[in-house]
């Protein structure tokens, strides 16, 4: 397996190919804005060069020939007779110059530029067709070469300590959550180690912290689920043990709490699976709420105990299966630690689907209602001391996989009691 590069090397090489791109194509523009300068400074200077040297050309007085005597030493030349052929090949720089002559002497036909041997501007003199005004071109096209050069290795180099320095400030946090991932996924707090970094990697640490602290939740509940079930199948299974040795299968009553004791093994089993299958691979599909809580109370013992406040029909996009063993939990619980009269009531708003269960028990301890809802806790002092502590949990479970709250309180009406209120959005 070939060795992965590190995100500072990618990061910089990143940067280095695109400032090489932006260095280049800075260091054309500059090359050809140079050369468009010095072809326009040098056009007006030879210009004007030639008229003076074509003036003085045609006197014949001794300032005129000092003059051009003068001209002379820096290059400016007087030829009789024809140019020698131009030249085919000529540099951008010397073209332009020559065309930048002929258009400030309004004829560039009188205008002729040599490459060869060294780049050379000729005139035509306007007095005298067969004399022609010689200049040197100037030529800076090295020196604009070479100072763009200089100036784009100076920037790319700056522009590179800059980059990589930038690379490194954008890689050392990563570097930091990489080396500490374990403490954070342990639940240990990095943000010290994080202070100053960018907005993407503290997201991706809490995360990451998100993802640790789900699975030591996950961890805890295993652990608790198995302590649950073997507390709460030992009882009923030294029952059944006793019973059997003491050969209490032939007596009816003692037959009729075996099979109790099965039913309790089987409701135990029942419930720490369905929690263990919490029903988020299920899928959605639209069901008659009031059609489900009239089936579910149709199955009660005492479905006479009940009284059903809703709609005649309430549609809603659920997970079926999630949504019916959360509802037959709460009319279990209801059932099973409250006293009659139960009441079941379905109503929609605009913040969504409201279901709510009531029984007239006697309620739960105030410190104990903030625990109801978590695996394996039970209000067992005040509501009886049956089940597993699972019923509830599964219905905050089935709350959260819809989006919805479950709350749970003590009745505030003269009868005491406890209700169930479970919150479903409107999808």
């Amino acid at each position: 397996m070939s060795r992965a590069p590190k995100t500072f090397t990618l990061v910089l090489t990143l940067v280095a190919l695109a400032l090489a791109l932006a260095l280049s194509v800075v260091a054309t523009m500059y090359a050809r804005m140079g050369r468009h300068v010095t072809s326009d400074i040098y056009g007006h200077l030879a210009a004007a060069t030639a008229l003076a040297a074509d003036d003085l050309s045609s006197r014949d007085d001794a300032q005129s020939r000092q003059t051009l005597a003068a001209l002379r030493s820096i290059g400016v030349e007087i030829e009789t007779g024809a140019p020698p052929a131009a030249a085919e090949h000529v540099t951008p720089a010397v073209r332009e110059t020559g065309e930048v002559v002929g258009r400030l002497l309004g004829d560039p036909s009188r205008v002729r530029v040599m490459q060869t041997p060294v780049p050379r501007i000729w005139v035509r003199s306007a007095h005298d067709p067969h004399r022609w005004i010689v200049l040197r071109a100037a030529s800076y096209r090295r020196q604009v070469i070479d100072s763009g050069i200089l100036l784009t290795a100076l920037a790319g180099l700056i522009a590179l300590i800059f980059a990589a320095w930038m690379a490194r400030l954008l890689t050392r946090p990563l570097e930091r959550l990489s080396a500490h991932t374990g403490e954070l996924l342990a639940g240990d707090s990095m943000d010290a180690q994080l202070d100053g970094a960018p907005r993407e990697v503290q997201g991706l640490a809490r995360a990451i912290a998100g993802a640790g602290e789900r699975l030591r939740e996950a961890a805890r509940e295993r652990e608790l689920m198995l302590a649950g079930i073997s507390h709460d199948l030992r009882t009923p299974l030294a029952r059944l043990r006793i019973a059997l040795e003491l050969g209490d299968a032939d007596d009816p009553e003692r037959r009729e709490a075996m099979v109790a004791d099965l039913q309790q093994l089987d409701d135990a089993l029942e419930q720490c699976l369905a929690f263990v299958r919490d029903g988020r691979d299920e899928a959605w599909r639209e069901l008659d709420l009031a059609t489900l809580t009239g089936q579910l109370l149709a199955l009660r013992a005492h479905p006479d105990q009940w009284q059903y406040d809703g709609p005649a029909s309430l549609p809603a996009n659920v997970r079926p299966t999630l949504l019916r063993r959360a509802l037959g939990n709460l009319l279990d619980n209801a059932e099973r630690y409250g006293a009659a009269p139960y009441r079941v009531s379905l109503s929609r708003d605009a913040h969504g689907i409201r279901v709510c269960v009531e029984d007239r028990g006697p309620g739960v301890r105030d410190e104990l209602l903030a625990k109801l809802g978590k695996p394996f806790v039970r209000g067992d002092a005040a509501r009886g001391g049956i089940g597993n502590g699972l019923g509830l949990s599964i219905v905050a479970r089935a709350a959260e996989l819809h989006g919805g709250t479950l709350t749970l309180r003590n009745g505030n009406g003269d009868g005491g009691g406890f209700v169930a209120e479970l919150r479903l959005p409107c999808t």
